[in-house]
């Protein structure tokens, strides 16, 4: 009986633990900074056409069909980033198979200022971006 208490009491203890690993994205992905001052992060990043907003997907089955996602108003976010090393990278595809790789990107109304370096950025008009992925 005493052995049954302790196993219970054990399992008890490791139930939030596991859970709390299980949240943790801090993998690689996106970061996205708000202008409040917090951060999300996430795997996949896509924009809703007709609203303008922005979908992050949090957690992914293993499918890659999000679980759980949060939708961001672009007005909303300071700086998109990769969170990972060196050698991650968000990639940008543009309509007509050119792309461009960076680290960090800020949302301009109906554009994206790419930083392609420490001192130069270019703006790439949302209607002309095919897609958005984490590049490992």
């Amino acid at each position: 009986m005493k052995l049954k208490t302790t196993f219970l009491s054990a399992l008890i203890l490791a139930v939030p633990a596991v859970l709390v690993a299980a949240q943790d994205v801090s993998g690689p992905g996106f970061v996205i900074s708000l202008k409040n001052g917090s951060t999300i992060r996430g795997r996949t990043l896509s924009r809703d056409e007709s609203t303008g907003k922005l979908r992050l997907a949090m957690t992914e089955a293993l499918g890659g069909e999000a679980r759980s996602y949060a939708v961001i108003a672009p007005e909303d976010t300071s700086e998109i980033r990769s969170s990972a090393s060196d050698t991650d990278s968000i990639r940008i595809r543009l309509k007509g198979g050119s792309d461009l790789r960076c680290k960090e990107f800020a949302l301009n109304g109906d554009s994206v200022a790419v930083k392609l370096g420490s001192a130069s950025k270019v703006e790439v008009k949302w209607t002309d971006i095919e897609s958005i992925s984490f590049v490992q």
